[in-house]
């Protein structure tokens, strides 16, 4: 259920009190939904605390450095700029493993009792899943930099879970015109049963079909699967034109296996997805075999931003920068949400974060919103990873995406193309 921004506020308040005066927001009023209700703001939180489930361990631990250092510079620079209504803001890092383990739950208890108000993460939308209700009916915010799976686009969140992040319905779009572009017009499809793969294979595979294309395998495995012969004797089978792989870690020994069996980059048009494609260089026994290989994730040019690359070289991260900048946006606007709305709480953030992104004048730093913020002036926050003009379900409109191609020495950043979908 997609909801309007006052349906959304709706659903946050709670009998006998209303979150709206509480805040000094508008006087305007309305009937609860029936949707599950968050707990009511008492609008008494004066420091915004906020904590991450990152990947610091597990199977997208590649994309863990570049968001964990992006948190650590958000907070820097809203504290450097005066802080969050006139308190320095809180930061408490943690790790979300990956949906094998209950590391994200035990970091989510943890924070919570920490007082966190605004949980950052965690990458993978299937770990999402698993902690989004523990989060929201705290009336906490939970904030994901990586999210794509559309499952989430409905997900009943009670106003409180926003991405950075666009929806796979996007991805599965760019995708399928690059393949489609680059001559290819069968294309089978391996991808992982959980949220993520299962919502962006189906994304994919219906653009393509309806742009003429035919899938000939689409091959699901299992979280956890250590061997990919059978799956990879079934492309060999079919023989497309292209091969995508939708995964994370485990596409590595998916790239080994198909290479063995002569259906690699090197012999046939294989593409991956942002869960794979920056780090694969990591995952395979010998880069050389990945020449060839093309893949998209969300991002905007990251060279056309200032220092943010060089920041993020500076803390030791290695070459992956992927969801870095999405992951500075969601705490920023969310320090500005909480600015806007005069309280920390998460109740009063969530109500005001749509609006932070659109709809204002356009501002694309903390510092310069603050001010405008400060001044009475509705803001419009484009950020490092933007515009992001948030939709009634608290995710981006629009997005850009890089296409990665892999020569034989690694990922080819001169090869680089940027693609915009709305």
């Amino acid at each position: 259920m997609k909801k309007s921004n006052m349906r959304r506020f709706g659903a946050l308040l709670a009998t006998g009190a209303l979150v709206l005066a509480a805040c000094g927001g508008d006087d305007a009023t309305e009937e609860v939904t029936e949707e599950t209700e968050a707990p009511a703001s008492d609008c008494a939180v004066d420091t915004l605390n906020i904590g991450t489930i990152l990947p610091v361990t597990g199977s997208l631990a590649f994309l863990g450095p570049p968001e964990v250092a992006a948190s650590g510079f958000a907070v820097e620079d809203i504290n450097a700029a005066g802080g969050v209504l006139g308190n320095q803001v809180v930061l408490n890092q943690g790790d979300s493993g990956d949906a094998t383990t209950d590391t994200a739950n035990t970091e989510v208890d943890r924070l919570l009792a920490a007082g966190a108000q605004v949980i950052i993460g965690a990458a993978s939308s299937g770990v999402s899943l698993t902690v989004i209700d523990k989060i929201t009916s705290a009336g906490v915010v939970q904030f994901s930099p990586a999210n794509t799976s559309p499952t989430l686009t409905t997900y009943d969140d009670k106003g409180l879970y926003f991405r950075t992040a666009p929806s796979d319905l996007l991805q599965g779009r760019v995708l399928a015109n690059l393949v489609i572009e680059e001559g290819s017009t069968s294309a089978a499809v391996l991808y992982r049963n959980d949220a993520y793969g299962v919502g962006l294979a189906e994304a994919f595979k219906a653009d393509f079909e309806a742009a003429g294309g035919t899938v000939p395998e689409f091959i699901e495995y299992a979280e956890g699967t250590e061997a990919f012969d059978a799956e990879v004797d079934k492309v060999v089978a079919a023989n497309p034109d292209a091969v995508l792989i939708v995964g994370f870690a485990e596409t590595g020994p998916i790239l080994n296996t198909m290479h063995e069996r002569g259906v690699g980059p090197t012999a046939k048009k294989v593409y991956g997805v942002d869960g794979n494609i920056a780090g694969l260089d990591k995952l395979v026994s010998d880069v050389s075999i990945l020449a060839g290989m093309k893949g998209t994730t969300p991002s905007v040019d990251l060279n056309t931003i200032g220092d943010f690359v060089a920041r993020l070289d500076a803390a030791g991260v290695d070459g992956v920068y992927d969801y870095g900048a999405e992951t500075y946006d969601a705490i920023v606007i969310s320090a500005l949400a909480a600015e806007i709305a005069g309280c920390a709480d998460g109740v009063s953030i969530g109500a005001q974060i749509n609006g932070v992104t659109k709809d204002g004048e356009k501002c694309t730093d903390f510092a310069s919103c603050l001010s405008l913020v400060q001044a009475g002036t509705d803001i419009d926050f484009d950020g490092l990873g933007g515009p992001y003009e948030f939709v009634e379900a608290g995710e981006p409109a629009a997005a850009s995406f890089r296409i990665i191609s892999y020569g034989a020495a690694g990922a080819d950043t001169s090869l680089d193309k940027y693609v915009f979908a709305s």
